[in-house]
C-alpha cells in the first residue's frame, strides 16, 4: 500500500463545523497501526481521556450537518450522527406549528413520518444516509398550511468514497470490518471507520494520524454496547476537497460468523461409528433450533469422494462404519439456520474401526480367572455342606422293638402272623 501524503494544517470550515456540531459525541483515542493496518479499538470508558484533544481541528472526520436553509423560514438542520431535523423556536414566520417530518430516499428505500417533540423531530430507526435523503416539514403559518423541505447530499467527488464495506464477528468476542479503497480517492485521502449502536453510542473507531499509510481494515475488541443493529460508517478526509462517505446499518445477528465445533470426539466398532460435538461460541444468542451441523468423513485415499450428513436440533450422529475400516477422517461445522451461513470446519478427527479380536493373553487371563472363580464356588460349596452337616445331625429313626430285636427270624414272625 503506497504511503500517503501528510494533511496540511490548512482544514475546511465544513470540517471544523463537524467538530462542534456533535458535542455530545464522544471521542476515541488515535490507535497505532499495525503492520497490517488494522487498528484495535481502546474501550469507550477510555474516550473521555482524550474528549478535548479530539474536538481539535485535523484529529478525526465526521459525517457534516446540513447547514441552515437561508430560504426556510424555519432555519432548518438535519444532523446525520444523531438523525434529528431541528429548527429555530422563534422565527420571523410569526406564529409557526410543526405537525409531522419526514425522511425519504428512493435509491435506499427510506419513508418514514414522525411528530415532532419540541423545535425538532427524531427518526428512530438508523438509516443509510450515503445516498442522500430528503427531509420535509408540514406544519402551519398562522393557521395556513405550510411545507419546508430539505436535501442532505453527500458530498465528494464520485469515486472518492470507500466501497464494499464488510464488517463480521469473529469468535463471539471481536468486530472486524474491511474496506477498499474509492478508485478516484485523492492522494492524500484519510478513512475513518465509526461503529455506533441504535441509541448513537460509539461502539468501535478507527483513524490514522496525518502521514499514515491508508487504513482498509479496523478490529473493535469491546461489543459490550453493541445492540441488535449497528450503524457502519467510513469517512474520508483529504486537502483536495469533500470526500463521500459509505454508511450501512446492518442487523448484528448477520454479522456473526460461526467458529468450529467445540469438544468433537469420534469412536467406532466392528458396525457403526459416533461422532459428538458441542455447538460453537456465539455473542448472539442462540438456540438449539438456531443450530444446524454438516458432518463430513473421507477416506485418506487420493481421489476419494466424501460424504456428507445434515444434522438440525441434534449434537450427536452415528452412521454405519465405513468400509475399509481404517484411514477415515471426519470433521464438522456449524450453521445458522436463520441467516444460512456456514461457519469454519473443525480439525479433523481420525475415524478408524476398532479391532473386535480378543489378544491371546486377554483370553488367557479371563479362562484362568473362569477356573479360579469356579473352585473357589465348590470349595465354599463343599465346605459350607460340612458346617452344615455338624451343626445339623440327622435325626435318627424310631425303632420297632418287634422287628428291629435280631433275635426274631423275620419270616417266622411273618408266618405267625398269617395264620388263622
Amino acid at each position: 500500500m503506497r504511503k500517503r501524503k501528510r494533511e496540511t494544517d490548512g482544514q475546511t470550515d465544513g470540517h471544523r463545523r463537524c467538530a462542534q456540531a456533535s458535542p455530545s459525541i464522544a471521542g476515541s483515542p488515535l490507535s497505532q497501526m499495525t503492520s497490517s493496518h488494522a487498528m484495535n479499538i481502546i474501550p469507550l470508558a477510555q474516550l473521555a481521556l482524550l474528549f478535548s484533544t479530539l474536538l481539535l481541528p485535523g484529529t478525526q472526520a465526521l459525517l457534516a450537518p446540513t447547514t441552515p436553509d437561508a430560504g426556510s423560514a424555519l432555519n432548518l438542520t438535519f444532523d446525520p450522527w444523531t438523525r434529528t431535523l431541528t429548527w429555530a423556536c422563534d422565527t420571523a414566520a410569526g406564529n409557526v406549528t410543526v405537525t409531522s417530518c419526514t425522511v425519504t430516499s428512493r435509491e435506499a428505500g427510506i419513508h418514514r413520518r414522525v411528530s415532532p417533540v419540541g423545535c425538532r423531530c427524531w427518526f428512530r430507526r438508523m438509516m443509510a444516509l450515503h445516498y442522500g435523503v430528503t427531509l420535509d416539514v408540514n406544519g402551519t403559518v398562522g393557521g395556513a398550511a405550510a411545507h419546508w423541505r430539505l436535501s442532505f447530499v453527500n458530498e465528494g467527488a464520485a469515486g472518492s468514497g470507500a466501497e464494499n464495506l464488510t464488517c463480521e464477528i469473529r469468535a463471539a468476542r471481536f468486530l472486524s470490518c474491511a474496506w477498499r479503497e474509492g478508485p478516484a480517492a485523492p492522494a492524500d485521502v484519510r478513512y475513518s471507520l465509526r461503529v455506533l449502536n441504535s441509541t448513537g453510542h460509539d461502539v468501535a473507531r478507527c483513524t490514522a494520524d496525518p502521514g499514515d499509510d491508508v487504513i482498509t481494515q479496523c478490529i473493535a475488541n469491546d461489543l459490550s454496547l453493541l445492540g441488535s443493529e449497528a450503524y457502519l460508517v467510513v469517512t474520508g478526509r483529504s486537502g483536495a476537497g469533500p470526500v463521500r462517505f459509505l454508511d450501512d446499518v446492518v442487523a448484528t445477528k448477520a454479522l456473526e460468523r460461526l467458529g468450529p465445533p467445540r469438544d468433537v470426539t469420534a469412536s467406532c466398532n466392528s458396525s457403526h461409528c459416533t461422532v459428538s460435538w458441542a455447538p460453537p461460541s456465539t455473542w448472539v444468542s442462540l438456540t438449539a433450533r438456531d443450530f444446524q451441523f454438516e458432518v463430513q468423513w473421507q477416506s485418506a485415499e487420493p481421489g476419494s469422494t466424501p460424504r456428507k450428513v445434515l444434522v438440525v436440533e441434534e449434537t450427536r450422529l452415528a452412521f454405519p462404519s465405513p468400509a475399509p475400516h481404517g484411514g477415515h477422517k471426519v470433521k464438522v461445522r456449524a450453521g445458522d439456520t436463520r441467516m444460512k451461513h456456514w461457519g469454519e470446519w473443525s480439525p479433523a478427527h481420525p475415524l478408524e474401526a476398532e479391532d473386535t479380536r480378543v489378544p491371546g493373553a486377554l483370553l488367557y487371563a479371563v479362562t484362568a480367572c473362569a477356573v479360579l472363580l469356579c473352585a473357589l464356588a465348590l470349595g465354599v460349596t463343599c465346605r459350607r455342606f460340612e458346617v452344615t452337616r455338624r451343626l445339623f445331625p440327622p435325626i435318627p429313626g424310631i425303632r420297632d422293638k418287634v422287628s428291629d430285636d435280631v433275635r426274631v427270624n423275620p419270616e417266622t414272625l411273618r408266618k405267625d402272623l398269617l395264620q388263622p
